[in-house]
C-alpha cells in the first residue's frame, strides 16, 4: 500500500506535535519540580498526594495546639510556684508562732503577714491570661474563679468546665487547672481562722491549725504534679507530631517531587526525537510533489 505525500505530511505533523507537546510538559515539570501537573494525569497519586498534603496541615495544627498548650501551661505553673513559696512562708510563720514563748504583740504582727499572705492567694487565684481570661474559672473565664463576700467568706465562683485540645489524630489535652484544685472556701476559711487565733494570742489553735496549713501545701503539691506531668506530654506529643511530619515530608517528597536527573535525560531524549522529526519535516518541504500538492 502506497502513502500519499499528504498522509506522509500529516503524520509527521502530528508526530512532530505530540514530540513538542511532550517537551513543553518536561520543561513545565522541570520548572514546578513536581512529577504531575495536573490532576488528571495521574488521579490516583494526585489523590495520595492530596491526603499526605491534608495530614502534614493537621500536624501543623496540633503543632500549634501544643505551643497554645504550653503557654498556658507555663502561665499556670507561675502561679502555682508563687502559691507554694507563699504557702512555705505561712507554713513558716504558723511554726513560729506556735511557739510558746511568743508574745502577744508578736503574733500580732505574724497574724498581719498571714493576712497579707493569704490575700495575695486569693489574687493569684483570679490570675488572668493575655487574653483578659481568668485562667482558673474553668468555662466561666470571664469571671473570677474565687470571690468574697462582704462578710469575708471566699467562695470558689468559677465552674468545672475542662478545655481539651486536639493533640493528635486520636489524642485530646486537657490544658486548664481548676479553682478548687489549688484552694477550697474551706481553706481560705482555715487561713482566716489561723489569723483570728493569732490574733488572740491562741497558741495552742495556732499549733493546731498547722495541720490545716501542711494539708492545702499537699493538695497544691499534688496539683504541681499534675501539671508537672501535662508538661511532660507536651514535650512528648511534640516530638510525635514533629516525627510523623518528617515522614510525611519524605512521602510527599517521594510521590511529589521530580527526579530530576531522569527528567533531563527524558528532556534531552524527546529533544532529540523532536529535532529529527524536525529535519524529516523540512525535507518533505522540499519535494517538488509536496510543493504542487501544497
Amino acid at each position: 500500500m502506497r502513502i500519499s505525500t499528504a498522509q506522509y505530511y500529516r503524520v509527521n505533523a502530528e508526530q512532530m506535535q505530540n514530540r513538542q507537546n511532550k517537551v513543553a510538559e518536561m520543561q513545565a515539570k522541570l520548572g514546578s519540580g513536581k512529577q504531575i501537573l495536573n490532576p488528571s494525569d495521574n488521579p490516583s497519586k494526585s489523590d495520595l498526594i492530596n491526603r499526605l498534603e491534608s495530614a502534614k496541615e493537621r500536624q501543623a495544627v496540633y503543632g500549634k495546639n501544643l505551643d497554645a498548650v504550653e503557654t498556658r501551661l507555663t502561665s499556670e505553673e507561675t502561679v502555682l510556684t508563687s502559691m507554694t513559696q507563699i504557702m512555705q512562708r505561712v507554713t513558716e510563720l504558723t511554726i513560729q508562732a506556735g511557739n510558746d514563748t511568743l508574745s502577744a504583740p508578736d503574733r500580732i504582727v505574724i497574724s498581719a503577714e498571714v493576712k497579707s499572705l493569704r490575700d495575695e492567694l486569693l489574687n493569684l487565684t483570679n490570675t488572668r491570661d493575655l487574653n483578659g481570661n481568668y485562667l482558673f474559672s474553668g468555662n466561666k473565664f470571664s469571671s473570677p474563679a474565687f470571690v468574697e463576700s462582704s462578710s469575708g467568706t471566699v467562695s470558689y465562683n468559677g465552674d468545672y468546665g475542662r478545655f481539651d485540645v486536639n493533640v493528635s489524630d486520636v489524642r485530646k489535652m486537657t490544658i486548664n487547672t481548676l479553682g478548687p484544685e489549688l484552694f477550697s472556701t474551706a481553706d481560705f476559711a482555715a487561713l482566716d481562722d489561723l489569723v483570728t487565733k493569732l490574733n488572740a494570742d491562741n497558741g495552742a489553735g495556732v499549733r493546731a491549725a498547722l495541720a490545716t496549713v501542711n494539708g492545702i501545701n499537699d493538695k497544691l503539691t499534688v496539683t504541681y504534679g499534675t501539671m508537672a506531668g501535662r508538661i511532660a506530654e507536651i514535650e512528648s506529643q511534640r516530638s510525635i507530631v514533629e516525627d510523623t511530619t518528617f515522614r510525611l515530608d519524605e512521602l510527599l517528597m517521594r510521590e511529589e517531587d521530580l527526579d530530576y536527573a531522569t527528567a533531563v535525560t527524558e528532556l534531552t531524549q524527546e529533544s532529540v526525537a523532536l529535532q529529527a522529526l524536525q529535519a524529516s519535516f523540512a525535507k518533505l518541504g522540499q519535494l517538488s510533489l509536496f510543493n504542487y500538492l501544497r
